[in-house]
């Protein structure tokens, strides 16, 4: 979670410079992002030899020097995953998507569950776990809330609201602070 800190030091010492006291910190694992890395090293090899749309997919990704957002190392990605989030593919040492899901709400449960009524409080995380956040305030299913986990920006915000049992969206991937277009970014 290291660019998570480096946010969260850049967010403290703006505090310290507007002479705000900064609130205690709580440092839940539970934040941590999915290992999607660790899916594409243990399945793709396999993949590739027994499924013709990854083969193809990665064969475009080898020819293209286009590494874009949607260009074809995308599509392998975003195929890949697919895979693990409907259980079609379960790597070997890598926590499944249910896994996942249930660790990021585990996570949202102490967290939630240490607030106080009115009280607003940030979580510094990922994608994946924002859209864990997502499935939950909006019922989501597996595959859109992996979807959801792909359109957040780098540095965005999501504002959630929590009331005993009802936890709501009020907004999503928020990015107006950032005025320069360039550090509008996904991964």
């Amino acid at each position: 979670m290291s660019r998570q800190k480096d946010t969260l030091r850049f967010v403290s010492n703006a505090y310290s410079k507007a002479s705000l006291k900064f609130p205690d910190l709580l440092v839940l694992p539970e934040f941590d992002e999915y290992q999607g890395e660790a899916v594409l090293e243990h399945s793709l090899p396999e993949l590739m030899e027994n499924d013709q749309r990854i083969r193809a997919l990665h064969a475009a990704f080898k020819s293209s020097s286009d590494s874009a957002g949607g260009g074809p190392l995308f599509k392998t990605v975003r195929s890949c995953h697919g895979k693990w989030v409907r259980g079609a593919i379960c790597p070997p040492g890598v926590e499944t998507w249910p896994e996942f899901c249930s660790r990021v709400n585990s996570g949202l449960a102490k967290f939630l569950a240490a607030g106080s009524r009115g009280e607003r409080a940030a979580i510094f995380t990922s994608g994946g776990p924002i859209a864990v956040a997502m499935q939950r305030a909006l019922q989501l299913s597996p595959e859109s809330t992996l979807q959801v986990s792909w359109m957040s920006r780098n540095s965005s915000w999501s504002e959630f609201l929590h009331a005993a049992e009802r936890f709501t969206l009020s907004g999503f991937n928020s990015h107006g602070h950032i005025s320069d277009p360039a550090m509008l970014t996904y991964r």
